[in-house]
């Protein structure tokens, strides 16, 4: 902690740069300053002293970037985020993203603290301290996602008090029991009340009275609108509308009538492969398909800068003094063409971490005999219905006496990984095509059980006992193991380069694409029908979900 005299003197520094009588730190000069406020573009020089912005006009700098020709734009921030869904840790993420453009993400890390509890917020806060990457976490309000599944670990409202109390920790995150909060339970109102900061949310299809219900709890959010109208209703009731654009759930098409309104936001929530980052972009592509989608550019800017910066309270967001010196130099504007980044008043390094070997070591389940994974009844079934490009499924009900590849009818099962228990949920699925084989993954939204898909029992019980081999991964197997991808951090992340994480992916999803399946993202949808937070039918270790009855169902009527 510095004292209040090296305060005052770096205070008293700041304003003598701002006032020209002292030469500014970097200074970004005759740049096209995109203001994000006014809606209007300026030539001015950039001065920035520390990791703060403290002049737009004309300065000289120790060191000078000559941006002539040059669009200067705030650094973008993605307000709802998971790191770990891209299988990377967050040094390699922020080395993929920060070029990009992106240089501030406000997390949910819920995914790590399923696994690993309050250590893994605090391991994800400290790697963050090595990046360039300005990372802002919320509280995990829901670890487990809700009492329909098992997870590695608990956060409960005390937990929620102390991490609150760790540096960068600015808020509750989304508030996936919403009918948790509409029956006001005591676990889920407990928590809220310790909040401080923002309280996201998370209401997909909630409306009316019921969703009164959950604003007037505090929830000021919600990123889970696929209809115009449920955002809308939304929006009229003081909302902030996150639109998500990812690689599995996109949403920007049906929504971009509400996009470019000042309580709207454009965010990826953990939904971009590592593959798609490096192919496509982050949140530089989700800025170009807002303008593929007809949204003015200024507008679409203010949805990733200006619009998060003011609903978290983050001191970033416009280019102007005060504000922390994130700054993207574009050659293009349209095409978001990123040139230069200046992030925390400097150009960005990049350095690895080396993870505790305790985190590599959390998959504990036992190994699986085709037994454990049977359905021996026959009869009327509900069926887990996946729909390309969306993280919702459907159910559908038809007879079944078993696996029947010719009607796209797979089976899908759930193994407790965190304790040994031997919990198998089983179901059956339709969407994913495959003609033979099986893939099994610890990546599963939100407890990471292991979740696999399969044309027979034998298949399923290679995969997944090769992700326990593993600990942690993903395989598709059809006789014998076809391709794998290691994730020994908590059983999530890889701790390898993102360009070996992303080939290795690639691989999984020609394989996969081999045993006959079409969705563009298998991996990610996989992992999302083992979340019993979103509609309609899911599955998890503790059997088949129904989400709108908030409630484990027979698979058979």
């Amino acid at each position: 902690m510095s004292s209040p005299t090296a305060d005052i003197d770096k205070l008293r520094r700041i304003i003598e740069v701002a006032r020209g009588d002292r030469r500014a730190d970097l200074v970004v000069k005759k740049a096209q300053i995109v203001n994000v406020v006014t809606e209007e573009i300026i030539e001015a020089d950039i001065a920035v002293c520390n990791d703060i912005i403290v002049g737009i006009g004309s300065y000289s700098g120790i060191v000078e970037i000559d941006a002539r020709n040059l669009y200067a734009v705030p650094g973008l921030i993605d307000g709802h985020t998971h790191i770990e869904m891209s299988m990377l840790t967050v040094s390699e993420f922020a080395r993929l993203v920060v070029p990009r453009g992106t240089t501030c993400v406000v997390a949910d890390p819920h995914e790590i603290a399923n696994v690993l509890g309050k250590d893994g917020v605090r391991l994800m806060l400290e790697e963050a301290k090595n990046t360039p990457l300005r990372l802002f976490c919320l509280a995990p309000s829901c670890v487990p996602s809700s009492p329909l599944e098992t997870s590695g670990a608990v956060i409960d409202a005390d937990d929620i008090s102390e991490l609150l109390d760790l540096e960068g920790v600015i808020g509750l995150a989304e508030v996936m029991n919403y009918p948790g909060v509409v029956n006001a339970e005591n676990g889920i109102i407990e928590k809220m009340v310790t909040a401080r900061g923002v309280i996201d949310g998370h209401a997909p299809g909630l409306t009316g009275k019921a969703l009164n219900a959950y604003i007037s709890a505090g929830i000021a959010s919600d990123h889970e609108s696929t209809s115009y109208y449920e955002a809308l209703e939304k929006l009229r009731l003081g909302m902030w509308v996150m639109i998500r654009e990812g690689s599995a759930a996109r949403n920007l098409r049906a929504l971009k009538g509400i996009a470019g309104n000042r309580h709207t936001m454009l965010v990826t929530d953990g939904d971009r492969s590592v593959t798609d980052i490096i192919e496509e972009g982050y949140l530089d592509y989700v800025f170009r398909r807002a303008v593929e989608e007809g949204i003015d550019e200024i507008r679409a800017l203010q949805m990733l800068t200006l619009n998060p910066a003011e609903y978290f309270g983050i001191n970033a967001g416009i280019v102007a003094p005060s504000r922390f010196a994130d700054i993207v130099l574009l050659e293009n504007l349209r095409e978001f063409r990123v040139k230069d980044v200046v992030a925390g008043g400097k150009r960005p390094e990049f350095k690895r971490f080396k993870h505790p070997e305790r985190v590599k070591k959390t998959v504990r389940a036992k190994k699986l005999v085709p037994n454990d994974v049977e359905i021996k009844r026959s009869g009327k079934a509900r069926i887990i219905e996946v729909y390309d490009g969306e993280i919702v499924t459907g159910e559908s009900v038809e007879f079944v006496s078993g696996i029947d590849v010719s009607r796209d009818i797979l089976k899908a099962v759930v193994v407790e990984r965190h304790s040994g228990s031997g919990r198998v949920g089983k179901a059956f699925v339709r969407g994913f095509g495959f003609q033979r084989g099986a893939v099994a993954q610890s990546i599963a939204n939100d407890a990471h059980n292991i979740v696999a898909v399969g044309t027979s029992d034998d298949e399923i019980c290679n995969a997944v006992n090769r992700v326990i081999e593993l600990q942690g991964g993903v395989v598709v197997s059809d006789g014998e193991m076809l391709s794998e991808l290691p994730l020994p951090v908590a059983g999530i992340m890889s701790d390898e380069r993102a360009e070996i994480v992303a080939e290795r992916l690639r691989d999984i999803e020609r394989a996969i694409k081999d045993l006959g399946c079409k969705l563009k993202s298998p991996v990610i949808t996989l992992s999302f029908i083992a979340l019993p937070v979103i509609p309609k039918l899911k599955v998890t270790d503790l059997g088949l979900v129904d989400v709108g009855q908030f409630k484990i169902v027979d698979v058979f009527i």
